[in-house]
């Protein structure tokens, strides 16, 4: 079971480790942390989707966690920026991803992260709202307002 769950969610974890801490062998470090957590911990999940959550949430924390050590809180880089649609607004090539990216990391912090939650990690609200704590409302309300700043941005 346990070879099974890395199996499963190994691609996840390392893509958002590593979204956060941008190299290699930090990437390596946050995620061996969240399979320990996880493995050290004998949790019970109420579905696959809580379990996704939970070490999508300890990720991100371990990640952050890192970082904040290092006092080395970085954007995202080009490569990993949503290459999604509905975010991208019809912008193509690396112009566009750049001024994407530039729009984005200019949100302020609670826009930002369902942004990359929902677009990056493929995250529904309902998953969103589960790892931040937050109402799906909430959720509902930051994606829609994040996504006019972005229109707003991308189109100024």
């Amino acid at each position: 079971m346990e070879e099974q769950i890395v199996k499963t969610y190994a691609d996840m974890v390392y893509r958002i480790a590593y979204r956060y801490v941008k190299n290699p062998m930090d990437t390596d470090d946050v995620f061996s942390e969240v399979f320990l957590a996880y493995f050290k911990k004998d949790r019970t999940f109420e579905s696959e989707e809580h379990r996704k959550a939970w070490l999508i949430r300890v990720t991100i924390n371990c990640a952050k966690d890192l970082l904040e050590k290092r006092n080395e809180w970085q954007p995202l880089n080009e490569e990993t920026v949503c290459d999604s649609a509905a975010i991208n607004g019809g912008y193509s090539g690396a112009e566009g991803y750049i001024d994407l990216h530039e729009a984005i990391e200019q949100l302020r912090l609670e826009y930002r992260e369902v942004i990359k939650m929902h677009y990056l990690d493929d995250l529904s609200v309902r998953q969103i709202a589960d790892i931040l704590g937050k109402n799906e409302n909430t959720v509902k309300t930051r994606l829609a307002r994040a996504r006019e700043m972005l229109k707003t941005a991308l189109n100024a």
